[in-house]
């Protein structure tokens, strides 16, 4: 299966990392039973497959159109027990995802339960590093247990101790090279705007915006998607920006409109940045095209950002 390899393909074997196809063919010639009699588990996604090989060290191969695009295979020091927990939270009263000095974060009350049953310190990893104040109906996160919980017990446990605002809706036993973050296929977040008069019962969960033109804002919405250069829609973000949005579009209910955009990935502060432009396009504050503002890759045109309680991290498939 190894002769579909990508030009640019990568091998990870351990702490061993070598990049280029002739170099990587020439590594799986000179260690052929590492590769031989790979059997595969049933944890198969759209670009990702996990395995065993036959001295039964776990091996994880990602696809990029049909070609091998990444290789790991772990010999050593491998997890016998990766856990994955998805979950669902309300950001209102945290700091944001990803833990911090001083804040309260989705990432530290997980990490300190997880670690008070493993009697070690554990940092969980999450799929999405969501921002303060934004919430999230799917959230993917996984770490090493060493303890004995089943997954059962684990559930009850994270529920009852975890804050009312922070519930675990599954818990599953995975194969030691699954990664939350990395292992990702698509993202989809969801934009919430209330529309017409103010509620304040929508204070943290959705942007007021009294009218707007649904003709402009599908015009912007619907047009980033493919693949484009972002650096117009991201905050301090040097080196790769390219991301494909997959499908953007929105639902109206009643007065609540709903804006969809799903991608394979997202810079920081994209999304935001890109229903702060749509926005103010739509209730015609301003008349640049979208396009025009991706082509110039600059923040010339993209300072505001849309309020971050509006925002939800709405789904994730791996």
């Amino acid at each position: 299966m190894f002769e579909n390899l990508n030009q640019n393909v990568a091998l990870k074997v351990d702490d061993l990392v070598i990049l280029n196809k002739e170099l990587v063919e020439d590594y799986i010639a000179k260690n052929k039973e590492l590769f031989e009699e790979i059997t595969f588990t049933d944890h198969l996604n759209y670009h990702m497959k996990y395995g065993y090989n036959k001295n039964h060290n776990p091996v994880k191969i990602a696809f990029l159109d049909n070609e091998i695009q990444r290789i790991i295979i772990k010999t050593k020091n491998f997890s016998q027990k990766r856990v994955r927990i998805d979950l669902m939270y309300d950001g209102s009263a945290y700091h944001g995802f990803q833990i911090q000095a001083n804040g309260k974060t989705i990432q530290g009350e997980l990490s300190k339960l997880i670690s008070e049953v493993n009697n070690k310190e554990i940092l969980v990893q999450g799929a999405s590093r969501t921002d303060a104040l934004v919430h999230a109906k799917m959230q993917v996160i996984h770490f090493d247990d060493e303890s004995n919980l089943s997954k059962e017990e684990w559930l009850r446990f994270l529920n009852n101790r975890l804050p009312k605002d922070i519930f675990i809706t599954n818990i599953e036993l995975m194969h030691p090279l699954f990664h939350s973050r990395y292992d990702v296929y698509e993202k989809e977040y969801v934009y919430k705007i209330k529309l017409g008069d103010y509620d304040p019962f929508l204070l943290n969960y959705a942007w007021n915006i009294e009218y707007l033109d649904f003709v402009r804002l599908n015009d912007q919405i619907k047009k980033i998607i493919g693949t484009h250069d972002f650096t117009s829609f991201a905050k301090g973000i040097k080196g790769d920006n390219v991301r494909t949005i997959y499908k953007s579009g929105y639902k109206l209910d009643d007065d609540i409109l709903e804006i969809h955009i799903t991608g394979n990935g997202f810079l920081r502060y994209m999304v935001r940045l890109i229903i702060a432009h749509a926005i103010n396009y739509a209730t015609k504050k301003i008349d640049i095209d979208i396009l025009e503002i991706l082509n110039e890759k600059s923040r010339r045109h993209t300072k505001n950002l849309a309020p971050a309680e509006g925002l939800y991290l709405n789904k994730i498939i791996y």
